[in-house]
């Protein structure tokens, strides 16, 4: 079956993986994977797409997409969204509706998470660039980000763990003497 997907928006993106992706979790020691939120309802897929996830599902996928954005380099990241794009059958489309003419994407129901996912990244990279996509880089973090900053030099998932590594930072070099 073939459902209409919306690009995801990157707040759910983020919030999927870091919730259910293995490596986010086990740096976080987060053990469980959370409850099916609301976030997964505005991912871009329909609603019956969306409660039919089952969990090994939502692990498998954001595992995938943890993948892209642990990438080594701008080129890694865009050759993993572009061949998993060709993994699976996504399709440009218009629509007329009441409004005029809207561009939206079709693919296979099984496919529909993910492509939401990779039409999300794919307009992202495209328009501002792979290297805003990343993983923290703080020790006991592994959760992602996509950098909105203006001067797009992100390194941190948030100010907690920002905050956290310049601690750090700053009680060795007490230690030390530096």
């Amino acid at each position: 079956m073939r459902v209409q997907v919306e690009p995801m928006p990157l707040d759910s993106l983020v919030e999927l993986v870091n919730g259910w992706g293995v490596e986010p979790r086990r740096a976080g020691a987060r053990s469980d994977v959370p409850p099916l939120a609301d976030h997964v309802a505005r991912a871009g897929v329909p609603t019956s797409v969306a409660d039919a996830l089952t969990d090994d599902e939502l692990i498998r996928f954001a595992d995938t997409i943890f993948g892209i954005f642990a990438s080594a380099g701008t080129a890694a990241r865009v050759a993993a969204v572009s061949e998993l794009l060709t993994t699976i059958d996504v399709r440009p489309d218009l629509l007329l509706d009441g409004a005029g003419v809207r561009p939206t994407w079709w693919a296979d129901a099984d496919d529909a998470l993910l492509a939401a996912a990779l039409l999300a990244l794919r307009a992202q990279m495209s328009e501002e660039g792979p290297g805003r996509l990343g993983v923290c880089v703080d020790g006991g973090c592994a959760d992602i980000y996509v950098d909105g900053s203006p001067a797009g030099r992100r390194r941190f998932c948030s100010v907690t763990c920002q905050n956290r590594a310049r601690a750090a930072k700053y009680r060795q070099s007490q230690r030390t003497g530096s």
